[in-house]
């Protein structure tokens, strides 16, 4: 299935050349996929001259199934459907509504069936929920920012939804969607590292994502070190280099912005803007240099809006990587491919694990047409 969403249109010797797999294999996979509705034939691109079903390139269905993609954010949520082949096809983004699990949960779930009136026809096959938040059971999280105590999430919106869900830890979702969107084949150890309200960081080992039993890395109240125009009040670096701090920075300094993209305009002409997100860049750059050094990763994937939506400032986040000694090569460096979109795509990659890894269970039983 992977093989073919990178690759299609692709033939079945095709495919079994590249995985390795026998074209036998290959061939009982594609007549399942083919008859869950996941990849369709394309004879009309056959090579001219070739004889044979074998011979008839297939690629992910682009009238197939979809899912439900949400991310929780603490000031901002997020509602997109996906296709198959890892395309978002439509999505809306909305203030978080409250604290309330419930609340939350049904202006979402109405969010979803507005962006899935557009795709009538089309088969909800799952959904998936991305937040910052601990696994305490199969289905249920722990929320510390938004106050959520074994909130059984994925039972909220399967109820309102009608279809299975499942939930996974946002930063961990992000580094699976970098395994959906980034490359087709990954080998070594990549780190991941989010920044933008919440700081996270995830371990990817050769294509798998790496889930601690205890939960995800815990990086809120790592010591920030000295600081010049940063706000620190001795809550951690995230209160420090957090969204809202760079906000509360600039207050202390007489700049009054609603917004960390409000700041970066005015940074344009005001010194002691430019100073704050170079300083916010700096602390950044030495957490990622710190977490490089303690997992010693072949790769350092950065994502969040905290990176993304300011790529003049990646320069000091390079160089404050750099400060920490590495003994050997350092660690390749990149800014994530899903760029501002990473909250979306991560709760596709949620949304969508199941069905990779066994998309012909997942999908017959649950033939469920959006119309």
């Amino acid at each position: 299935m992977r093989t073919i969403r990178f690759r299609g249109p692709v033939t079945r010797p095709e495919v079994a050349a590249s995985t390795g797999l026998s074209v036998a294999t290959v061939g009982r996979a594609t007549a399942a996929l083919l008859s869950a509705g996941v990849i369709r034939e394309r004879p009309e691109l056959m090579h001219d001259g070739s004889v044979g079903r074998p011979s008839i390139p297939v690629e992910i269905d682009p009238g197939g199934p979809v899912v439900v993609a949400v991310h929780i954010g603490l000031s901002r949520c997020v509602v997109a459907i996906s296709d198959l082949a890892c395309r978002i096809l439509s999505e809306f983004a909305i203030p978080t509504p409250g604290r309330d699990p419930e609340q939350i949960a049904d202006e979402l779930s109405a969010i979803a069936f507005r962006l899935l009136d557009g795709h009538r026809g089309r088969r909800l096959v799952w959904g998936g929920v991305a937040t910052a938040a601990r696994i305490t059971s199969p289905g249920r999280i722990d929320h510390d920012l938004l106050g959520w105590r074994d909130v059984p999430v994925t039972e909220l919106f399967a109820d309102r939804l009608g279809v299975p869900f499942s939930v996974a830890p946002h930063v961990e979702a992000m580094a699976a969607a970098e395994l959906l969107v980034g490359h087709e084949t990954h080998t070594g150890t990549t780190l991941v590292v989010y920044a933008r309200e919440h700081l996270g960081s995830a371990l990817v080992i050769d294509g798998a994502v790496h889930l601690p039993r205890a939960g995800s890395a815990e990086l809120a109240h790592l010591p920030v070190g000295p600081t010049t125009y940063l706000d620190d009040r001795g809550g951690g670096l995230t209160d420090v280099v957090g969204d809202s701090g760079l906000v509360r920075a600039a207050a202390a300094r007489g700049i009054v912005v609603g917004s960390v993209a409000e700041l970066a305009a005015r940074a344009h002409g005001d010194p002691m803007a430019e100073a704050i997100l170079v300083e916010r860049a700096t602390a950044l750059g030495r957490l990622v240099g710190l977490l490089s050094t303690i997992t010693r990763p072949d790769s350092v994937v950065l994502c969040g809006q905290a990176f993304t939506d300011h790529p003049r400032y990646l320069g000091p986040v390079l160089r404050a990587s750099r400060e920490t000694p590495l003994p050997g090569e350092a660690p390749e460096l990149r800014v994530s491919t899903a760029g501002g979109r990473i909250q979306q795509l991560a709760a596709m990659a949620v949304a969508l694990d199941a069905i990779s890894a066994d998309p012909t269970s997942a999908l017959p039983a649950r033939l469920l047409s959006v119309s």
